[in-house]
C-alpha cells in the first residue's frame, strides 16, 4: 500500500512538474527580481520597472510542447525602484509547474560577448556557469538534428519536431504514418498526403475526402442554403425567405411598395414584359447600365466568384468560364455576351431578317430570269415579227418601186 502511494505521489510529481511555461511577460520578469535584489544589493523592498524593449534572451530550454520553456537565461534593463538609475543585468529564470521564479545568484551585468547574440535553443538547462557566457548546457549529440533541442539530459529526450497537437517528439510517424516535418514548415509535423483534385486529407491524415465547396467555403451570402452536387464547384443556392435572388442570392429583391417614393434609376428590368400603361410588376430588379457586365445597385459585392457553367438558364458555358454560349430554349445571349436573356419570340428581330433576305433574293432571282427569257426571245424571232398594224392605219406604206 505506501509502495503505491509513493509512485501516485510520484506520478503526480512529475506531471506538476512538466507544465512548462510560454516565454514570461514583463510583469512576470518584474514578480521575479526583487529576490534576485536582495540577494545581490541587500535586504531592503524593491519595486523595479522592467523598460519596454530591454529583454534580450541568451538561452532557451526547450518544454515539452510547442513554445514552451523549462528555464531561461536572458538580458534586461530595470530600475530597482521609481527614480532610480536603471540597471541592465543577465539572470535566469526556471520554470515550475506554470509558474515562472528567478534563479537567486545569478544576477550579473551581461558579458559583451552575448550582448546582441540570437539565443541558444539547444539546451537543457539555463543556469549561471553552465556553457559559459551562454548559460546553456546543450543537448545531447542524439539531438543534433532537426530541431536539434532536447527536453532532458538523456539522449532519449530529443524534441526534434513538434507533433499536431504540440508536442515535442522525435519522430512524425508516431502520429500517422503521412505526417513529415521540414525545416520549411519550422519542423512542425504536417500531413503529408497527397489527393486528387478536388478532395482533402481528413482530420486524422488517413484518407482523402470530397470537398463540399458548401462546408469548405458557403458561396450562398445573405442567408441562402447552399446544396452541393458532384464536382468541387457544383452547387446551387435556394435565397426562399433572404429576401434576395441570384446565382448566389446577391441581387436584393424589392417589392412596389418598396421603391414607391424612391427617385427612379435610369433603366428598370421587370421579371416579367408589360406594357407602357401597364403598373410596375410586383417584384421588380433595379438596375444600371455600365460598359461592362451588368449588376444590382443595390447588391453587396459577393466574396465568392461564380463557379463555371451555373450561369441562370444556360446550356453550355465557355471553359472555365461563367460566360454562357447556350442559352436554353426560349432565352438567347444578352447583349453583354455572357448571360442569357429572355428571347424574344419566335419573330425575333433576327428571324424576320432572315425572312426578308430571303424573299429580297427570291425577287432578284425572278427580276434576272425574266431579263434572261426576254433577251433569249428578242434573239428567237429577230426578223420574223410582221409589221405593227397600227403603221398602216397612219398611212405608213411602202414606196412604190421605180422600174
Amino acid at each position: 500500500m505506501m509502495k503505491l502511494l509513493v509512485i501516485v505521489v510520484s506520478l503526480f510529481f512529475t506531471f506538476a512538474t512538466s507544465q512548462h511555461c510560454p516565454l514570461p511577460t514583463i510583469a512576470e520578469i518584474e514578480s521575479a527580481l526583487p529576490p534576485l535584489l536582495v540577494e545581490s544589493d541587500g535586504s531592503q523592498s524593491y519595486s523595479p520597472n522592467v523598460t519596454e524593449g530591454s529583454v534580450q534572451y541568451v538561452c532557451q530550454a526547450q518544454g515539452d510542447t510547442i513554445n514552451t520553456y523549462e528555464a531561461i537565461a536572458l538580458i534586461a534593463t530595470f530600475t530597482p525602484n521609481p527614480g532610480e538609475p536603471e540597471q541592465t543585468r543577465i539572470f535566469d529564470m526556471e520554470c515550475s509547474s506554470g509558474t515562472w521564479t528567478g534563479r537567486t545568484g545569478s544576477l550579473d551585468p551581461p558579458p559583451a560577448s552575448v550582448v546582441g547574440v540570437p539565443p541558444k535553443t539547444n539546451c537543457y538547462r539555463c543556469r549561471e556557469g553552465f556553457g559559459g557566457d551562454t548559460r546553456c548546457r546543450a543537448c545531447d549529440s542524439a539531438c543534433n538534428t532537426g530541431l536539434e533541442r532536447c527536453t532532458g539530459s538523456g539522449s532519449g529526450d530529443c524534441c526534434l519536431v513538434f507533433l499536431p497537437n504540440g508536442d515535442c517528439s522525435d519522430d512524425c510517424s508516431s502520429f500517422g504514418v503521412d505526417y513529415a516535418a521540414s525545416e520549411d514548415t519550422d519542423y512542425k509535423c504536417i500531413c503529408n498526403l497527397t489527393c486528387a483534385l478536388g478532395h482533402s486529407p481528413n482530420s486524422n491524415c488517413t484518407e482523402c475526402i470530397f470537398n463540399d465547396i458548401c462546408d469548405i467555403s458557403n458561396p450562398c451570402l445573405n442567408g441562402g442554403e447552399c446544396t452541393s452536387f458532384s464536382g468541387m464547384n457544383n452547387y446551387t443556392c435556394n435565397c426562399t425567405g433572404t429576401g434576395y435572388h441570384g446565382m448566389n442570392c446577391s441581387d436584393i429583391t424589392y417589392s412596389t411598395s418598396s421603391i414607391q417614393g424612391m427617385p427612379q434609376p435610369s433603366s428598370v428590368t421587370s421579371t416579367r414584359p408589360t406594357s407602357s400603361s401597364s403598373v410596375v410588376s410586383t417584384t421588380t430588379r433595379i438596375m444600371t447600365s455600365f460598359p461592362t457586365r451588368p449588376s444590382s445597385i443595390f447588391s453587396p459585392s459577393p466574396s465568392f466568384s461564380p463557379s463555371p457553367c451555373r450561369a441562370d438558364n444556360c446550356g453550355e458555358c465557355e471553359p472555365d468560364s461563367v460566360c454562357c454560349v447556350q442559352c436554353n430554349d426560349g432565352y438567347k445571349i444578352d447583349q453583354d455576351g455572357c448571360s442569357c436573356a429572355i428571347s424574344d419570340g419566335p419573330f425575333d428581330a433576327t428571324l424576320i431578317i432572315v425572312i426578308i433576305a430571303i424573299v429580297i433574293g427570291l425577287l432578284l432571282l425572278l427580276i434576272i430570269g425574266g431579263i434572261i427569257a426576254f433577251t433569249v426571245y428578242s434573239y428567237a424571232t429577230k426578223g420574223k415579227r410582221k409589221t405593227f398594224p397600227l403603221k398602216e392605219k397612219i398611212g405608213w406604206q411602202k414606196k412604190p418601186q421605180i422600174v
